[in-house]
């Protein structure tokens, strides 16, 4: 009965918020699901410090009055959670080593002068961990100890699965069967133990009918002890299945004093295993790596005896030797020499009782000498030149280096460069050597007879044998072609070139090309000539068909050619016709004395809607940039040094036409010849005014034929006050202007007509800074006071 009440004093106090809604004898009645991990929580806290265990709650359960598919549930939850806080706990335990980790980047063991000590990275990086893997397989070995969770199936005729914690005590309980020790033992002597446990429950286990598993939940905690040299000696909780390499990567290895080569596993107060990270380093092979136990010692012992490597060695740093190990063991754990490594002989600066000493230590001694502690190694790299080194460069098929036989000679090196280009220029040729004190001469020979072999000229190291091109020693030879050729410009000479093959390599003449007087002009060479200075150049005329048969004239470098347009020729010249006429679109010139009435007439005349007086015409002009910047009064800043004079640019203008007058009179003055690309243009008739500038409201105003110009300007706002009234003018749809006009003091403004567009400028500022009248009269009367007072002043 105390049982029962004890039980059920922890279900109403574990769950306090649950127990509101039922009542002391609703006890049976409870549902798990309905219950919070936090209050499962509670409910294993207040059991655990009362000392039951789960078997314990288990058995009375049933006296409690729980059914015992709820006590299935509870037995679940409680389980579940009870694994996920252990995992928790190792999770947080394994962050922590990381997070320490990362800290000890920063330190990275070190010697004073900054040196790192060989395989102190092992423990100090992110990118290799040795945290124990709690997903492997049970391993066989493992020994059992109090707070490991076994996993017991029992499977076959029978089934059934039993989750047990091991107690301090060091037994498991099942019910029916009691109590087993198991602690101290290892998985396998566990199962054979509890699977004989078992066929007394289960008979068919007698006969091979049901069968038994034992697999490790979870693990438990053990305290491991880290003492001597390490980077954070102290005690360290760590699953159960670590080993060595594991409390060393949590504590972050030796020290810059602990030693590499000697960790010591010491367990109830013996030595019973020695770790020597190198092997690890060298061969991968964890070596003594054991699993640890609860209250293990790791002692990292102080260094005996440390070298230093320098230069050309692939690994440099200070290295830990063990007694009897030699030089050629330190290279090994290095990972050897370097590419560029000399390796006859190396510098070795030792210690000895009063002052240091160097010693000379040559390649066959590596493996006989024994490295004492503070020796310093340091292996030179290869020097930066060649002890047997010619080149030859210029006009052979195969330039580059070749190495210096003996008795070479420089024939012998132009065979070996399989012999000189057709090219070469074989009446000289250059060596580039070096004498004894490294200053460079040059010397010269004869191309031809060192072939012929009638010269002899044996090389010496470092020779740099130079012979050049002919047609690269030739000043560039071209010649020009200009005007009605398709692709015009400048061409390489060829020997034996005439001006037909000149014209065919631009692409040939194009249609208008006057083929009766190409223009020839040659370079003057004759000294007489030259020196009267009256002629630099000559000229020639030729005539040829399209076909390019005629003369065959031999060109000479550096010519100039010609070739003009027909006189008279000219493109075919299009201008457009838009706007109100019967038949708008595109037209061609027949003749260059076309005007805009001619061109009307051939568009059927104007419709019914035209506006003549809005008509207009659109040209095309090319200006250089230079007239261009003037045009805009500089408007665009273009720099001096970027204007191109021969440079075009197209642009458009307005040109101002009077249609009226040129249908009532055509041929005027007023009816202008048309150019390639113009554009008429007729609109519509035109209802409205645009107002823009410097008025207070611009707009557009409908157009009144009795209207005056002040007329627009009030249905806008009026004037704005810094408008330049004066300065107003009037833009009509046709592209004509007209501005106001002065008369004595007053303004003549232009008359409006449809489609115009009314400017007002601004002021220029120092107009509207300029004073008031008001401010005038005050001025003038200041001025007139002051220069009475000084009159008076004088006259007394």
């Amino acid at each position: 009965m105390k049982k029962i009440l004890f039980i059920l004093f922890f279900f109403l106090t574990s769950f306090g918020m649950y127990s509101q809604n039922i009542g002391f004898q609703e006890i049976k009645s409870i549902k798990v699901d309905n219950l919070s991990d936090d209050q499962i929580k509670d409910f294993i806290d207040k059991a655990t410090k009362d000392g039951y265990t789960l078997e314990q709650l288990e058995e009375q359960a049933p006296q409690s009055g729980m059914s015992p598919a709820e006590w299935r549930k509870l037995k679940g939850r409680i389980q579940s959670l009870t694994a996920s806080e252990k995992r928790e706990d190792y999770v947080s335990a394994a962050s922590l080593t990381r997070n320490a980790r990362r800290e000890a980047d920063h330190y990275s063991v070190e010697i004073s002068d900054g040196t790192r000590i060989y395989g102190s990275s092992l423990f100090n990086t992110s990118n290799l961990t040795f945290e124990p893997n709690l997903r492997l397989p049970t391993p066989e070995n493992y020994l059992l100890g109090p707070d490991d969770e076994l996993i017991i199936n029992v499977f076959g005729l029978s089934e059934n699965n039993y989750r047990v914690a091991i107690s301090p005590e060091g037994a498991i309980h099942i019910s029916g069967i009691g109590l087993i020790h198991i602690s101290g033992l290892t998985i396998a002597q566990a199962k054979k133990l509890i699977t004989n446990k078992l066929s007394l429950l289960y008979d068919a286990i007698n006969y091979d009918k049901t069968f038994v598993s034992v697999t490790l939940g979870n693990i438990r905690s053990i305290k491991v002890i880290v003492a001597g040299e390490a980077f954070r000696p102290g005690t360290y909780t760590l699953p159960s299945v670590s080993s060595v390499f594991n409390t060393l990567n949590a504590c972050g290895g030796p020290n810059r004093n602990g030693s590499f080569r000697n960790v010591k596993v010491i367990r109830n107060d013996k030595t019973i295993a020695v770790v020597d990270i190198y092997d690890f380093l060298l061969t991968g092979e964890m070596k003594n790596n054991i699993q640890l136990q609860d209250q293990d010692v790791i002692k990292i012992e102080p260094y005996k005896k440390r070298i230093e490597l320098k230069g050309e060695f692939k690994n440099t740093g200070y290295f830990e030797a063990k007694d009897g190990e030699s030089f050629q063991d330190m290279i090994n754990y290095a990972g050897g020499f370097t590419t560029n490594a000399y390796k006859d002989k190396i510098a070795v600066y030792r210690n000895t009782e009063k002052e240091k000493k160097v010693e000379d230590l040559a390649f066959s001694a590596f493996s006989s000498f024994t490295v004492n502690d503070g020796d310093v190694f340091e292996m030179y790299s290869l020097l930066d030149r060649f002890e047997n080194r010619v080149r030859i460069r210029g006009a052979i098929f195969r330039p580059g280096t070749y190495a210096l036989l003996k008795d070479m000679t420089l024939k012998h090196l132009i065979e070996k460069a399989d012999g000189l280009r057709e090219d070469a220029f074989l009446h000289r040729g250059t060596i580039i050597r070096e004498k004894e004190n490294k200053e460079t001469e040059i010397l010269s020979f004869n191309v031809n007879d060192v072939l012929s072999g009638k010269s002899e000229i044996l090389l010496k190291k470092e020779d740099i044998v130079s012979i050049a091109s002919a047609i690269e020693m030739q000043e560039v030879r071209q010649v020009s072609i200009l005007g009605e050729v398709k692709t015009p410009g400048e061409y390489n000479y060829h020997e034996n070139m005439t001006l037909q093959d000149l014209i065919f390599v631009a692409g040939g003449v194009k249609d208008d090309a006057e083929l009766r007087n190409i223009e020839i002009y040659r370079l003057e060479i004759d000294p007489e000539v030259l020196k009267t200075g009256k002629q630099i150049a000559k000229q020639h005329t030729f005539t040829i068909d399209k076909n390019l048969d005629g003369l065959d004239f031999a060109l000479v470098p550096h010519d100039h050619i010609i070739i003009r347009p027909l006189s008279g020729y000219t493109d075919i010249k299009k201008i457009v016709i838009e706007g109100e006429v019967l038949f708008p679109g595109n037209y061609i010139l027949t003749s260059n004395q076309e005007r805009i009435s001619d061109v009307i007439k051939k568009a059927g005349g104007l419709n019914t809607y035209a506006y003549p007086e809005g008509a207009f015409m659109i040209r095309k002009i090319a200006t250089t940039i230079a007239e261009e910047k003037v045009e805009r009064n500089v408007v665009e800043n273009i720099p001096d040094e970027y204007i191109d004079p021969g440079k075009y640019m197209k642009n458009e203008a307005i040109v101002g036409i009077r249609l009226e007058e040129i249908m009532k009179n055509p041929g005027s003055k007023w009816d202008l010849y048309l150019d390639d690309g113009d554009i008429i243009s007729i609109p519509k008739e035109l209802q409205t005014v645009q107002v823009t500038g410097k008025v207070l409201l611009p707009s557009l105003v409908r157009f009144d034929q009795y209207r005056s110009f002040k007329y627009y300007i009030n249905h806008s706002g009026g004037f704005s006050p810094d408008a330049l009234k004066r300065k107003s003018y009037v833009v009509y749809a046709n592209g004509e202007t007209q501005a106001t006009r002065r008369v004595l003091f007053f303004n003549n403004y232009p008359d409006v007509k449809p489609g115009a567009k009314i400017y007002i400028p601004e002021k220029p500022q120092r107009e509207r800074t300029r004073m008031s009248m008001g401010e005038t009269i005050a001025l003038t009367s200041s001025i007139v006071t002051v220069s009475a007072l000084i009159v008076s002043l004088f006259r007394k």
